[in-house]
C-alpha cells in the first residue's frame, strides 16, 4: 500500500528530471496535482485489470517512466516535448529513427537505475494473491474516474486554472499535464464572430482573380514560364541569434543576392522539425498558429480538393510537380499531394544519380547539389514554353547533428565564446555552407535559360542542434521578441528578369506564397488579397505570438489592441471556414475564379 501511494510521486519526479524540470518547484501545487492524477488514474486501471497492487505499481511505474523516457530523446532531436499529434506521425519517425544518437544520458541512467531499484525492492515483499473482481470497488473508482475525466475535458475548468499548452519549451505544465491539455485543445472552437453574415462580407471584400491571363500580356508584363520553389531543410542563419559568431559566413553567396532579387527573413511556427507545417502554412497561407498546439495539418485536417497554391497553378495552366529525395511515407505526404493536385510527385528512389552526405543510401541524406541537378534534369524533360511549377522539399541538412562528416568538409564552426562547446552547430554550419554552393549552382544556370524564370528558396525551421545551445543564447525565459529569433528562417526570391528588388523583408510562413504571386504578377485569390492586407497589419503571426506594424511583439493569451484584434479574428473566421467548415467554404474567395 505504502508503494501504491509512494511510486507515482517518484515516476512524477523522474519523468520530470527526464523532463528537465525541477517538479516540485517548477510548477504550481494546482498543476503538480493535475499531473500526479494522470499517475495515480495509471495505477488504477493497472489495479483493475491485473487485480494486484504489485501489478498495478509495476505497469503504472513502467509506462509513465517509459513515457518520460522517450520524451527525453524527442527533447534532444527536436527540442520539444511529446504531443497527441506526434502518434500520428509514427511513420515519419520511423524513417529517420536511424539517424539518431540513443546513447543513454545520465539522466536517463540514474532513473533507469531507480526504477531496477524499485524492481528488486519489490523482489522481497510477499507474493500478493490475486483479488477477485469486485463491482463494490469497481464502480465507484470508475465513477471518480469518470467524472476526473468529464471536468477535466468536458468543462472550462482547465482554462478557469490559467492553464494552457506550453508551446516555448513545451514544459512548462510538466509532460503529462502538457500532454493531456493538448487533447483537451485537439478540439477547435469556432470563432465567436463566425457567421454565414461574416464570411460573405469578407468574401465580397477581395474577389478572386479570373484565371484568364496568359504568360505574357499584351502590356509587356512579363510573368515566368517556370517556378520553382525550394523548402530547405532546416536551412536557417544562427547570426540572427545574440553572441554567435562563425569563422566564416555559412552563407556567402544568398548574401552577395541583390540584383532581381526580394529577400530577408520569415518567421516559421515550428522549431527543430515537424517540417509539414512550414510546408502547409506556405502552400495554403493558413497559419498554424491557431490551431491546437502540436497538431500536424498533414495529418489531420487535409482533404480532397482543398485549396491551396497547387491548385492555383493547376488552373493557370502550369504543369505542377513536386520532388522530395527521401522517403515517400514522410508526413502523408503521397495522400496529401494528391489531395492538392500535384500532376507529378517524386521521391527519393525517382532521383537519379544521387549522391549522399553524411552516410551513404542507408544511413545520410541526398545533397543539395544533387537535389538541384535532378530540378534542372526536370526542368530540360519538359516542353519548351510549356509552364513549370516546382515545388521541392530538399534534405541534405536533417538533423541530427552528430551523424558522420563523411562528404562534408568542416569548413565552418563556432568562434568567440562558443567556440569548441557544440560540435554539432559546427556540423550543421557546414551543412549550411554546403547548401549555399548548391544554391549558386542553381541560380548560375538559370541565369542562362531565356525562359523567365522564378526561384523562391526558404528554410522551414531552425535545426535542433543540442538542448543547451539555445537556452545559452537566448536565456532560459526570453521575452516573446527574442523567443521569436529561434523561429527565424531566410528566404530569398530571384528571378533572371527584371523584378523589384528589396532586402530586409520580414514576414511569416503563411505570407510567402502570396508574395510568390504577387511578385510573378499572377492573378491571386481573394484569400491572398486578404493576406496581403492582413500582412500590412499583422506582418508576423505564428505559433510563438503575433508582430504589429508598428514593431510590438505580442505573446500567447496578451491582450491585442483593439485594431490588432479584429483583423486577427477575420483571419481566424476564415481559417475555421477553409479547414473546418468545408461545406460552407468560400470556394470562390479560396480559388481563381474559372
Amino acid at each position: 500500500m505504502v508503494l501504491l501511494i509512494v511510486v507515482p510521486l517518484i515516476s512524477f519526479t523522474m519523468v520530470e528530471y527526464l523532463n528537465y524540470n525541477d517538479p516540485w518547484h517548477s510548477f504550481s501545487t494546482v498543476q503538480i496535482a493535475l499531473n500526479l492524477m494522470w499517475y495515480y488514474l495509471a495505477e488504477l486501471v493497472f489495479y483493475f485489470l491485473r487485480g494486484r497492487r504489485s501489478g498495478a505499481i509495476k505497469l503504472g511505474l513502467i509506462v509513465t517512466w517509459g513515457f518520460g523516457f522517450a520524451n527525453h530523446y524527442l527533447i534532444a532531436f527536436r527540442g520539444r516535448t511529446l504531443f497527441p499529434g506526434d502518434f500520428l506521425c509514427l511513420g515519419t519517425a520511423v524513417n529517420v529513427a536511424g539517424n539518431y544518437d540513443y546513447r543513454l544520458s545520465q539522466r536517463q541512467f540514474i532513473t533507469l537505475l531507480v526504477v531496477v531499484a524499485i524492481f528488486l525492492l519489490m523482489k522481497f515483499l510477499p507474493k500478493e494473491p490475486r483479488k477477485k473482481f469486485s463491482w463494490k470497488v469497481f464502480l465507484p473508482s470508475a465513477g471518480l474516474a469518470a467524472a476526473f475525466l468529464a471536468v477535466f475535458f468536458g468543462t472550462s475548468m482547465v482554462e478557469r486554472l490559467g492553464i494552457e499548452p506550453s508551446m516555448w519549451t513545451t514544459r512548462g505544465n510538466g509532460l503529462f499535464l502538457n500532454f493531456t491539455v493538448c487533447m483537451k485543445y485537439m478540439r477547435v472552437e469556432k470563432p465567436d464572430t463566425y457567421s454565414e453574415e461574416t464570411l460573405n462580407a469578407l468574401g465580397g471584400e477581395n474577389i478572386s482573380d479570373d484565371v484568364s491571363v496568359s504568360v505574357v500580356d499584351p502590356d509587356g508584363t512579363t510573368r515566368p514560364v517556370n517556378v520553382i520553389v525550394i523548402m530547405n531543410e532546416s536551412f536557417s542563419d544562427l547570426s540572427v541569434l545574440p553572441g554567435v559568431e562563425t569563422n566564416m559566413d555559412a552563407m556567402p553567396f544568398l548574401r552577395s543576392l541583390t540584383e532581381n532579387t526580394i529577400k530577408g527573413y520569415a518567421y516559421s511556427s515550428v522549431f527543430g522539425g515537424t517540417t509539414a507545417n512550414s510546408e502547409y502554412e506556405f502552400l495554403t497561407g493558413n497559419t498554424t498558429a491557431f490551431l491546437p498546439a502540436g497538431t500536424v495539418p498533414y495529418q489531420m485536417y487535409v482533404s480532397d480538393g482543398d485549396p491551396t497554391l497547387v491548385g492555383q497553378m493547376s488552373a493557370l495552366g502550369y504543369h505542377t510537380i513536386a520532388a522530395h529525395p527521401y522517403r515517400s511515407s514522410g508526413w502523408n505526404r503521397p495522400s496529401v499531394y494528391k489531395n492538392f493536385g500535384f500532376d507529378e510527385v517524386y521521391f527519393e528512389s525517382d532521383f537519379q544519380d544521387r549522391t549522399y552526405m553524411r552516410g551513404d543510401e542507408k544511413t545520410g541524406y541526398v545533397t543539395d547539389q544533387s537535389d538541384y541537378e535532378n530540378l534542372i534534369r526536370l526542368y530540360e524533360e519538359k516542353e519548351e514554353g510549356e509552364p513549370l511549377f516546382l515545388f521541392n522539399v530538399t534534405m541534405q541538412n536533417h538533423s541530427g547533428y552528430q551523424m558522420s562528416w563523411e562528404n562534408l568538409p568542416r569548413e565552418v564552426w563556432l568562434t568567440g565564446e562558443l567556440e569548441g562547446k557544440f560540435q554539432t552547430v559546427n556540423q550543421y554550419l557546414s551543412l549550411i555552407y554546403q547548401s549555399d554552393q548548391a544554391l549558386e549552382y542553381l541560380i548560375n544556370y538559370f541565369s542562362q535559360v531565356e525562359e523567365p524564370t522564378m526561384i523562391l528558396l526558404f528554410g522551414d525551421h531552425q535545426p535542433q542542434v543540442a538542448t543547451n545551445f539555445y537556452t545559452d543564447v537566448l536565456g532560459e525565459d526570453p521575452d516573446t521578441e527574442l523567443a521569436q529569433k529561434k523561429q527565424m528562417v531566410p528566404f530569398a526570391l530571384w528571378a533572371n528578369y527584371d523584378i523589384p528588388e528589396a532586402e530586409g523583408v520580414e514576414l511569416s510562413l503563411n505570407y510567402l506564397s502570396t508574395l510568390l504571386m504577387e511578385t510573378a504578377n499572377l492573378p491571386l485569390t481573394g484569400y491572398q488579397k486578404f493576406l496581403s492586407e492582413l500582412q500590412e497589419v499583422a506582418p508576423v503571426i505564428n505559433t510563438v505570438g503575433i508582430r504589429d506594424a508598428q514593431g510590438n511583439w505580442y505573446g500567447e493569451n496578451e491582450t491585442l489592441p483593439a485594431d490588432l484584434d479584429a483583423a486577427i479574428e477575420e483571419y481566424k473566421v476564415l481559417l475555421y471556414n477553409n479547414i473546418f467548415d468545408k461545406s460552407n467554404r468560400l470556394e470562390d474567395f479560396f480559388s481563381l475564379i474559372q
